[in-house]
């Protein structure tokens, strides 16, 4: 009878084991199936902005990813927005249908959107007949 009594038990934690095992291996096909979803919007996205910016643009702001995360991430968050991701395909759809966009995101877009990020407001610079540098506020309110 107690040999019977321990093979009830190993059966019942062999039954557990496979259960845990089965519970771990589901995890690891959720986490590989969310690291693909992300991996594929990563691209799409990648892909979105290459054929919106132009050329010059796109390569300015993989520079800005590289070495100002902060500037690049405020830039990005203003040109996709969460209505892009959700409609994402849709749009990739379009684009693909009618072979680009009419119009690209000139360079001068992500320059403006780095000196907001950063702070940088514009400002106009006088020369003076002395030599001396103003900015032009000064010069009008002065003379």
């Amino acid at each position: 009878m107690g040999e019977q009594q321990n093979n009830t038990k190993d059966h019942e934690l062999e039954k557990i084991r496979l259960r845990k095992m089965k519970a771990l291996i589901e995890a690891q096909k959720r986490q590989q199936a969310a690291q693909n979803q992300v991996a594929s919007m990563i691209e799409k996205v990648n892909y979105l902005l290459k054929v919106v910016l132009s050329p010059d643009a796109y390569s300015y702001l993989m520079k800005l990813k590289e070495n100002e995360p902060k500037v690049y991430q405020y830039i990005f968050n203003e040109l996709i927005t969460s209505e892009v991701i959700s409609n994402i395909d849709y749009l990739i759809g379009i684009i693909t249908a009618r072979g680009g966009v009419p119009r690209r995101i000139p360079l001068d877009v992500i320059i403006y959107l780095e000196r907001q990020a950063k702070g940088i407001k514009s400002q106009i610079r006088i020369k003076r007949s002395d030599g001396e540098m103003m900015d032009l506020r000064s010069y009008l309110t002065k003379e």
